[in-house]
């Protein structure tokens, strides 16, 4: 049962989009859903007198990433009185940014520790939801259905699919990492003598990134593109890297042959909306920054104060930098900034380091292209990123 209530969770994170209000207070899906699960876990260790366990258990996660965790939860705490004082929207960021999905870590990392079988189910599950999201976004791209008219391609911006999300750069946000996740197991699979199992996997895989391709996501491009540069450095062997790199070589024939794919690679290096928008974005959060380069602006600072840090008028309000390093210490301080590299570093130098571990590497891979992705967008200030990032985590967090 606790296995099922992972996988649903994973699957039911972009489900924050359905809002409404209970009690007066608004909320969506995904957190009534988190709520659920707290209350079926603690009733289900309670009846099986397994709460010892569960204490047990996080007594024994990694030293290091304790403290981390713990400092990166202080840092969201106190963000939510910093910058103007406490309100419900502050409330409502830490609980869906700090508090379910942290606690959603400790959770899945019992259930896969008592249940190592969820972990691969939870690798299964993101298959078929990236084949699934990938098959709907091709279908998007080249028939128009269920594509809204403002991504059909027009002077402001060219023709991108964004699936089941509401913003090309929402669905590249929350593929890209995870198809960084499973070129492991990927590769393996590649290796497998299981046919069945190998096709099924590659055909998955492909057609997700291939949804990733046509999102026309740059970020999202260079996120996938840095952990496949990290994994042939460090963890392919003679075949994987022939295998990897002719299929690379057609990449790059299809993108440069197709005017749409062509020139998006093209323009940000003549001055393009976006990356100039960037640039913008940039000095803004710098300057968020040295407003108050200790404690940050606070939860939802940023767009608060957006009025007067912006200064370029063309530039519509944005809630975040851009730039994961400045969203963090803006919103969160120096000690959120500190804390989130912590957990970044331990993760990635124990998975790169234990590369024989398809889980532990495909965690180290996530978070490269997280973070790559990172340097020009937002891939953790939003309910479903924030919840899937810990979800992930949960893999290898005992090494």
């Amino acid at each position: 049962m606790l296995e099922t209530l992972i996988i649903i969770t994973f699957i039911l994170a972009p489900a924050y989009v359905v809002k409404f209000n209970f009690l007066h207070f608004p909320t969506d899906v995904l957190m009534m859903w988190i709520f659920l699960v707290w209350v079926i876990f603690y009733g289900w260790l309670i009846i099986k007198k397994k709460f010892g366990d569960f204490i047990n258990f996080k007594e024994h996660i990694d030293t290091k990433l304790a403290i981390f965790i713990v400092l990166f939860l202080l840092a969201g705490i106190i963000s939510m009185f910093v910058g103007g004082g406490f309100d419900r929207a502050k409330l409502g960021q830490f609980i869906v940014l700090f508090l379910q999905p942290i606690s959603m870590f400790s959770i899945a990392g019992y259930v896969f520790k008592e249940k190592p079988e969820t972990k691969a189910c939870l690798l299964s599950t993101a298959y078929c939801l990236l084949a699934i999201a990938g098959a709907y976004g091709i279908i998007q791209y080249f028939t128009l259905l269920g594509l809204p008219m403002a991504w059909w391609g027009n002077s402001v911006e060219p023709k991108r699919a964004l699936s089941f999300f509401v913003h090309p750069n929402f669905y590249a946000l929350w593929c890209a990492p995870l198809l960084a996740l499973l070129i492991p197991d990927l590769m393996q699979a590649v290796k497998s003598e299981k046919l069945k199992v190998k096709s099924i996997k590659v055909v998955a895989w492909v057609i997700g990134g291939a949804g990733l391709l046509l999102s026309l996501s740059q970020s999202g491009w260079l996120g996938l593109a840095a952990a496949i540069a990290v994994y042939l450095i460090f963890a392919a062997d003679a075949k994987i890297r022939k295998i990897i790199f002719t299929s690379i070589l057609f990449i790059i024939i299809v993108v440069f042959s197709v005017p749409n794919l062509r020139w998006r690679v093209i323009l940000p290096f003549y001055g393009e909306k976006s990356a100039v928008s960037r640039i913008s974005l940039w000095r803004d959060g710098i300057s968020g920054v040295k407003d108050s380069p200790i404690l940050g602006l606070g939860l939802t600072g940023f767009g608060k104060d957006y009025g007067y840090l912006n200064t370029d008028p063309n530039l519509d309000t944005h809630n975040f930098p851009h730039n994961i390093f400045l969203n963090f210490w803006v919103e969160t301080g120096l000690l959120g900034l500190i804390s989130f590299l912590g957990i970044a570093y331990l993760y990635i130098y124990r998975g790169l380091k234990n590369r024989q571990n398809i889980f532990a590497l495909g965690v180290a891979l996530f978070l490269i292209a997280l973070i790559a992705q990172g340097m020009v967008d937002n891939p953790y200030f939003k309910n479903d990123l924030a919840l899937v990032f810990w979800l992930i985590l949960a893999l290898s967090q005992s090494f």
